[in-house]
């Protein structure tokens, strides 16, 4: 047996943690517990300190008010949470750190939890701190007077203090992670806690970018759009674009630092690129940037059509209706444009490693479930609004009730549509593949998940809507006087049983193609099995089989060749002296 390191330890040297015992787990679990509790406790009373000093020194009003009294309790209580964490906390941490010299310790999924919980803590306070700031600030720079501000006289003291205690705090807690010497190529629960950390910091700077983005956009559109503002206030406006600026900015700082990092970590450790986190936190913001998309754009769609219909004012839609969607749309589709092309950049460069391809499946039946349920609201508005023309019984409802309906419909079936059919699609042209990759797509758990669900609910709805209706017809034929079979209730039990009937067979007709397909590929191993138990002798096939099979044969006689070759020449390779392993 070769006694020569892999591929992966040549080129990702990690610290390989020693076995760990039951005693050196509960001594971890019991420090860094106590550590962890101690640092934030003393953190808390720290930052209410410097707020309530803050406040003295520049003369907040609200603490003139309170007296002399609110002071000192404030100082005694957030002191006295101070000075009892602090020395806890030193004292287990001192010992925590003459630990570092094993291998063990600084590999230890339990340490790198604690470290990477407190840097979310410091990250995020920080971060909040820092937007309040910027936030004031751009204000104040937008034209709103001191008076108005929410930073001055004493908040901003307070802000910049908190900003810089955190920040040192997290720094140190970065500065220890990069310390021992396996940051980027962990093993084990210590590599998942890093990548929970990144995957976590990135979504949330994701969404705060997009947020701004969009309440910046949103306060632009109105100021510029017919129908602005108007009374809302005199202020209302930079306010606005102060706190879309803030947030902008600390969201994509946030997202854009730890993007840069986890690019630096795969760059150096390439098998990052294919773990499950990773795939997780990609298809996650795709999630994230399409919602922020077609949510909009639905939006968008239904005032568009009121507006045709006839049932709003031009200048009600330009002035309220289409700011919100016209500021999300474009930052929407350009990030889920930009992420998307990124998972299929990682995909083709670092392949795929069961976990990730795992990810990639939920993500494809959990996006074509939603695309499915908002496909049915759509159609089911649309068929009800058709039945509602046809029923005599609905002839008294107004123009504007059957438009706002048909708005809803086309709008929720233009979104949903696509979406389920895409992905549908998508995943259908694996599942039918004859081979291996085809097989391990109708047996995986979230494909039979998502058609066993679907089937289910649509069993369940077409039970409970057939029943109601079966019901008023019943009703109806035993003399109930009050009952009206064409009635709304009817016709939309009726609209929704339809539709879902539709699904209902699309999906169980998959289902039974999956089974065929297994029979199939179950009938061919029961073959194989009979030639090798005959030594190779098949029963004689059919006249019209025999040229079919003859090319089946040729054509893997040469793939196998194929391979053989290219195994003979990477043996060559590997018999040089000075051999690196490629792939």
């Amino acid at each position: 047996m070769s006694s020569k390191p892999d591929e992966t330890e040549l080129l990702n040297p990690t610290v390989q943690p020693a076995p760990t015992s039951l005693l050196a787990t509960i001594r971890r679990l019991y420090f860094y517990l106590i550590a962890t509790v101690s640092f934030l406790v003393g953190l808390n009373g720290l930052i209410s300190l410097l707020e309530v000093l803050s406040q003295v020194w520049l003369g907040d009003v609200g603490v003139a008010v309170n007296t002399a009294s609110y002071v000192r309790n404030a100082v005694a209580r957030n002191g006295g949470m101070l000075l009892v964490a602090t020395p806890i906390f030193l004292i287990h941490w001192v010992y925590i750190q003459r630990l570092r010299t094993e291998p063990a310790e600084v590999a230890s999924g339990i340490r790198k939890f604690a470290l990477y919980l407190l840097s979310v803590v410091t990250l995020g306070w920080g971060a909040s701190l820092a937007g309040e700031l910027l936030g004031g600030a751009a204000a104040l720079l937008l034209g709103v007077p001191l008076t108005e501000s929410e930073i001055w006289p004493s908040h901003w003291l307070f802000l910049v203090l908190g900003i810089l205690v955190n920040g040192a705090l997290f720094a140190y807690l970065q500065r220890q992670l990069r310390a021992d010497g396996d940051w980027g190529r962990e093993q084990g629960w210590a590599g998942t806690w890093r990548r929970v950390f990144q995957t976590v910091v990135g979504l949330v700077g994701l969404a705060v970018f997009i947020s701004g983005a969009g309440v910046l956009m949103e306060t632009l559109w109105r100021v510029i759009l017919p129908g602005g503002p108007g009374e809302v206030g005199e202020y209302w406006a930079r306010g606005r674009l102060s706190m879309g600026f803030a947030m902008l900015a600390i969201g994509g700082l946030l997202w854009r630092f730890n993007w840069l990092r986890w690019r630096q970590i795969i760059h150096d450790n390439p098998a990052d690129g294919r773990t499950a986190l990773r795939r997780f936190y990609l298809y996650a913001s795709v999630v994230a940037s399409a919602i922020a998309t077609l949510v909009p754009a639905a939006v968008l769609l239904r005032q568009l059509l009121l507006l045709l219909f006839g049932v709003d004012r031009v200048a009600d839609v330009v002035g309220g209706g289409l700011a919100t969607p016209l500021a999300f749309l474009p930052v929407g589709l350009a990030l889920w444009v930009w992420h998307w092309r990124v998972i299929q950049r990682e995909a083709a460069s670092y392949g795929d490693s069961p976990e990730s391809a795992l990810v990639r499946r939920i993500y494809y039946y959990v996006v074509a479930a939603i695309g499915l349920v908002l496909t049915w609201f759509g159609l089911v508005a649309l068929l009800r609004v058709l039945l509602d023309v046809l029923s005599p019984a609905q002839a008294s409802l107004s123009g504007q009730f059957w438009a706002e309906q048909l708005a809803n419909g086309l709008s929720l079936l233009a979104v949903g549509a696509p979406v389920w059919a895409v992905h549908w699609r998508t995943v259908q042209s694996v599942a039918r593949r004859p081979d291996a990759v085809g097989e391990t797509e109708r047996s995986s758990w979230p494909r039979r998940l998502y058609l066993y669900a679907v089937a289910l609910a649509g069993a369940l709805i077409i039970l409970y809507y057939l029943t109601t209706v079966v019901y008023r017809f019943l009703l109806l034929l035993l003399g109930e006087p009050d009952i009206d079979l064409f009635g709304v209730e009817t016709i939309d039990a009726l609209a929704r049983s339809a539709i879902t009937l539709v699904f209902w067979l699309v999906h169980v007709l998959a289902i039974r193609r999956d089974g065929q397909f297994g029979a199939e590929e179950m009938a061919g191993a029961r073959e194989m099995e009979g030639m090798q138990e005959d030594g190779g002798v098949r029963a004689a096939p059919l006249p019209e089989d025999v040229s079919v099979r003859r090319v089946e044969l040729e054509a893997k006689i040469q793939q196998l060749e194929l391979q053989l070759e290219a195994a003979r020449a990477e043996l060559a390779r590997l018999e040089e002296p000075d051999a690196v392993i490629t792939r």
